[in-house]
């Protein structure tokens, strides 16, 4: 079976009064073929440029004689010397669009968008609609990839790593490299399913040391079975697998359950599997387990695809018998919803405890790109609350937090500074002025710091804890973070693989904060370090914040003494 929709377009111009007469005709055989626009259902063939606002709602073709060909004429308006951009859509009876893939193979854009001018041209040459292999899915087929097409795949991916990567060989020396690469490649010789696919390459990945530098699952994946995700959410200790809750308002698992298979599948081996091929920063294992625990479900799919079922084999807390469940699949949205919670701008929060002289400011991340004034504005307001409150110890909560905008943790940065200090090593880019030394602010803070921190403290957030281990700003309290003082990343890093649509992010230079001396290989190391029991978690006892609140108590009480 063909993935191609070949069309004819025979653009018919002539002036109008207001503008230009164009005929699109195309040849939709292949996808009825294919089964993938079924007219007889009402699915429909529609037109979207540059010149309807992309939207093709009134611009539909039909087909009047039966022959496959679906042909409207429309009005085009615009100056005959700027380019028209346009592509065609299938709209199935059920409101889902299906845009064309690649229509020209002369652009290597992902996506491009089919190109002409009216003064220029009076035919458009035969062309070939490549729809998007994923759309297989909304029609109840399998999506396979030829292993012409992974191979191709495979040799763009190592193209771009090898001519692109900042530091591709910077852990694992070049001559390895090599020979995974082709160790990787060599393991295509059948035909495959996307997951199969994506196992090859995170591989190769993983073996970069780099967390910036990794492969996803494009959106047309997650399409393929959208209801089917593993539902509940998971602590990792000691490497075994712990209910923690559930992305569904259901939990079909008591929690604190310890969940030993999946679909027969022992839980030390997927857990294996999935750590050894996640990509970190000098292959850090706390960040490792940290996004293991935190992406569980979305990883399971992407390593093992949509199974039929999840039939999980459990024991409940305090017994020692196992009890298998078949369990209710969440949807993609759901799980996306708790595990990119991050994304969407979560509250900054600051409270004041009196009783101890206390504040607790909690920053979940430092992703404010385009919200930098309410985040400096958040730090001014409270630190002069601080201030005004006279409060001596503040307790700073970046667990959870893996990165976002230099442009956020160096303010923060400056007010804890007990002297003006450059925040990066060098001056990178829309960076450089965080090269130079940051200005004391008037409210700066002065009293004790005590900073929380666990493996998921990556890129940005680790930059900013590098900066106060170094300048021996406060203590710090948790578990080792994910990442330390530099990190790969960059613009224009996102690269789409043609034929399967894996997105390949890389990094493109290396970022390093102000500091001397620290090994690279190494993640930052509590003061007092956290060890979290079972008894703890099933409790929900904060054990952190509690470290930090017994400190600060021991520390008051020697004081008065």
């Amino acid at each position: 079976m063909s993935n191609s929709i070949t069309i004819t377009i025979l653009l018919i111009i002539s002036l109008w009064s207001y503008g230009y007469s164009v005929v699109f005709e195309v040849d939709m055989s292949q996808p009825i073929s294919d089964s993938l626009f079924s007219p007889e259902e009402g699915d429909l063939v529609r037109l979207a440029g540059n010149f309807n606002n992309w939207d093709g709602s009134d611009y539909i073709l039909y087909d009047n004689d039966a022959d496959s060909i679906y042909s409207s004429r429309f009005g085009v308006t615009d100056n005959p010397e700027n380019t028209l951009e346009y592509k065609f859509q299938i709209l199935k009876s059920s409101g889902k669009v299906l845009w064309e893939k690649n229509p020209n193979p002369d652009n290597s854009n992902y996506g491009c968008r089919r190109t002409f001018f009216i003064s220029e041209m009076t035919e458009i040459p035969l062309a070939t609609f490549d729809y998007d292999k994923y759309y297989l899915a909304t029609i109840n087929k399998s999506v396979i990839f030829s292993v012409k097409e992974m191979q191709e795949d495979f040799l763009r991916f190592r193209e771009i790593l090898e001519n692109k990567h900042c530091c591709l060989y910077e852990y694992t020396g070049k001559t390895e490299m090599d020979a995974l690469f082709e160790q990787q490649y060599g393991k295509i010789i059948d035909p495959m399913q996307p997951h199969e696919f994506f196992r090859i390459l995170t591989l190769v990945t993983a073996s970069i040391g780099c967390g910036h530098t990794a492969v996803w699952m494009p959106g047309g994946f997650w399409d393929i079975d959208p209801d089917n995700l593993f539902p509940l959410r998971i602590k990792l200790m000691d490497d075994q697998l712990i209910v923690s809750g559930s992305y569904s308002d259901s939990l079909q698992v008591p929690f604190g359950s310890i969940i030993h298979e999946i679909n027969g599948k022992p839980v030390k081996t997927i857990v294996s599997e999935i750590i050894c091929n996640y990509s970190a920063d000098a292959f850090n294992i706390h960040f490792r387990k940290s996004q293991l625990e935190r992406r569980f479900s979305l990883l399971y799919s992407r390593r093992y695809g949509f199974p039929e079922h999840y039939t999980v084999l459990f024991s409940s807390l305090g017994k020692v018998e196992m009890s298998e469940k078949t369990l209710d699949p969440v949807s993609v949205s759901e799980v996306k919803k708790v595990v990119f919670d991050n994304f969407h701008h979560p509250p900054l929060e600051l409270d004041i405890r009196e009783d101890i002289n206390t504040a607790i400011m909690k920053i979940k991340t430092f992703i404010y790109y385009d919200r930098v004034p309410y985040f400096t504005s958040f730090l001014d307001s409270s630190f002069t609350l601080i201030k005004e409150n006279k409060i001596q110890n503040l307790i700073l909560d970046l667990r959870n937090n893996d990165g976002g905008d230099p442009f956020c943790s160096a303010p923060l940065f400056s007010y804890l500074q007990s002297e003006p200090l450059p925040y990066f090593a060098e001056p990178y880019g829309k960076y450089s002025d965080l090269a130079k030394s940051l200005p004391l602010p008037e409210n700066r803070f002065e009293g004790s710091l005590y900073t929380l921190i666990d493996g998921r403290c990556f890129s940005t957030n680790a930059h900013f804890c590098a900066l106060l281990k170094y300048h021996k700003i406060g203590k710090f309290i948790g578990t080792p973070t994910g990442a330390n003082y530099k990190c790969n990343a960059g613009k224009n890093t996102e690269y789409i693989l043609p034929n399967t649509g894996i997105l390949l992010n890389i990094g493109t230079q290396t970022y390093a904060t102000a500091v001397k001396d620290m090994d690279k290989m190494q993640p930052l190391i509590p003061d007092y370090l956290i060890v979290e029991t079972f008894e703890d978690f099933i409790n929900h006892r904060d054990v952190y914040l509690d470290k930090a609140y017994q400190i600060i108590n021991k520390k008051s009480k020697f004081l008065k003494e």
